[in-house]
């Protein structure tokens, strides 16, 4: 895998936050190169999951802050 990954944050009002993430990776092994296809709907799945539990484990940081 080779890319990138990044978050922004920009103010979004007093006492808020806008936090953006944004990545660009791409496959390079053959192997993975075959897979990527196949198997997109399973890394959606597992990046949507990854997200939500993210998503809630800063805002349950966030409310004990």
């Amino acid at each position: 895998m080779e890319g990138w990954a990044r978050w922004t944050l920009t103010p979004d009002g007093p006492r808020r936050t806008l936090a953006v993430y944004e990545q660009d990776v791409h496959a390079r092994a053959p192997l993975l190169r075959r897979l990527a296809l196949p198997a997109r709907p399973l890394l959606r799945a597992n990046h949507a999951l990854m997200m939500r539990a993210g998503r809630r484990a800063l805002a349950e940081h966030l409310r004990a802050v």
